[in-house]
């Protein structure tokens, strides 16, 4: 049986008055060249928060407290791996992102009322972000 691999997904959302926007990065050519939350794997013994909250300033240059949301996607990786993906959720206040060049072509921040799912390279990512956008709205 293969050892889980563990990631973390992370939702980046920042609120100016009434509008909620979110960021997502687009992956490099060499892979695939979609649009995603932040994702990333968990180093060693690191923490599923310490994770998120690494993955959220590695990938964005970005800070800010990360929130475990109530949802674990498990799935089969391209490396034959089983994975487990916790997913959280940040509100920031800067919008002054400085993407990973290692992993990322580009970002946009969207109004979250405009995105549906086929803005997203992956079904969970647009699922997370819906349960993200509920869980700031309650």
């Amino acid at each position: 049986m293969n050892e889980l691999h563990k990631k973390v997904q992370v939702i980046i959302l920042h609120r100016t008055n009434d509008i909620i926007n979110t960021l997502l990065l687009q992956t490099k050519k060499d892979r695939g060249e979609y649009w995603q939350n932040v994702t990333g794997s968990v180093d060693g013994d690191e923490s599923w928060e310490d994770a998120a909250s690494r993955e959220l300033e590695e990938e964005t240059g970005l800070k800010g407290e990360v929130h475990l949301i109530d949802m674990v996607f498990k799935f089969h990786d391209r490396w034959d791996r089983d994975v487990e993906e916790r997913v959280y959720y940040a509100e920031v206040d800067d919008t002054k992102v400085t993407i990973s060049e290692e992993e990322h072509q580009s970002f946009k921040w969207c109004n979250s009322d405009d995105l549906s799912e086929k803005d997203f390279g992956h079904a969970n990512n647009f699922q997370a972000f819906k349960e993200a956008l509920r869980c700031i709205k309650e």
